[in-house]
């Protein structure tokens, strides 16, 4: 896959991008600018700029009207994946304000339901990523927590490896069944037959 680091104006953690930033090209998305501008070797800002409060000058950018159906972080992958890009991690993109991390949960899910593109949101406590088949986490220590939601009605759910397991389950977007279970050691497998599942590890700390 061809990956593309985004780093959105939401939470940032600095260690982990660090961690991260060589795995793929550096894209900053309007605010998100300001947290790597001297830490990463940008190669471009999209966005329109509302929340940067400037347009760079010393960089290339992707400038949109700030009057548009579409979020920056949106209009980002859209514009990267024309480009070849077809696995995103992003920084940024969670926590500061709700509505911008609905929005951008919402997004993923839907480039998860119209293409292959895959999706995971990096902060100082959590990896989320969204599952429409199967999944397998290999390094899972005993203990770990996760939580897995519906995102949609999802059918044939079965969860193996994990402290509370689930066979061929419905899941649905009502009822939060799958908060806070744990990692048994080893790998654990996740799949689902119908539907979309969001899939949130925990990782303060490590």
């Amino acid at each position: 896959m061809k990956r593309c680091i985004l780093v959105g104006g939401g939470d940032f953690c600095e260690e982990k991008f660090k961690q991260t930033q060589h795995s793929g090209v550096v894209v900053a998305v309007d605010g998100g600018y300001q947290y790597v501008k001297d830490i990463a070797d940008v190669v471009c800002v999209i966005g329109d700029f509302d929340s940067l409060g400037y347009v760079p000058a010393d960089i290339p950018v992707v400038r949109h009207d700030p009057v548009k159906d579409h979020t920056d972080m949106s209009l980002a992958i859209n514009y990267l994946s024309e480009k070849g890009y077809d696995e995103f991690i992003i920084f940024g993109g969670l926590g500061g304000r709700l509505d911008h991390t609905i929005a951008n949960l919402q997004m993923a899910h839907g480039f998860l339901k119209d293409s292959d593109i895959v999706i995971i949101f990096i902060d100082r406590d959590q990896e989320i990523r969204f599952i429409s088949d199967e999944f397998v986490v290999l390094d899972g220590k005993e203990g770990d927590l996760f939580s897995l939601f519906a995102f949609d009605k999802c059918k044939g759910v079965n969860v193996s490896g994990a402290k509370y397991e689930l066979h061929d389950h419905t899941l649905i977007n009502t009822f939060p069944l799958g908060v806070s279970n744990e990692f048994a050691g080893g790998e654990c497998r996740i799949s689902v037959e119908e539907g979309v599942l969001i899939f949130i590890r925990m990782t303060k700390g490590k």
